[in-house]
């Protein structure tokens, strides 16, 4: 498991958006997102996969029209008092992104 300042290290280096997938969880309860991303997007480049898991208030716009990049993505936690939420990830430069979460993971 890696901080939260290691992820926003990858989120801020990898700006490439390859794939993005939302799922039901395996409780079917909640919805997971994962974010298929990396550093360029050339051929063979290395591609990081974070799923956000149980998330919430999910808001993408803006979408297509050729490589999409999410710049300067951002996760804070939430002190909401919200056990579900308990994070928020953000795109600080063009609002293209916006959720909330309980926890998530990197492969």
């Amino acid at each position: 498991m890696i901080s939260v300042l290691e992820l926003n290290e990858l989120l801020v280096a990898n700006n490439c958006l390859h794939a993005i997938s939302i799922q039901l969880n395996d409780d079917g309860m909640a919805y997971d997102l994962t974010l298929s991303i990396s550093a360029s997007e050339k051929a063979g480049t290395d591609v990081a996969h974070v799923r956000f898991i149980d998330i919430s208030q999910f808001m993408f716009r803006d979408f297509g029209g050729g490589l999409t990049q999410i710049m300067h993505m951002s996760v804070n936690k939430l002190d909401s008092g919200f056990d579900r939420m308990r994070y928020q990830l953000t795109d600080l430069e063009d609002d293209k992104l916006s959720f909330c979460f309980s926890s998530f993971s990197v492969d």
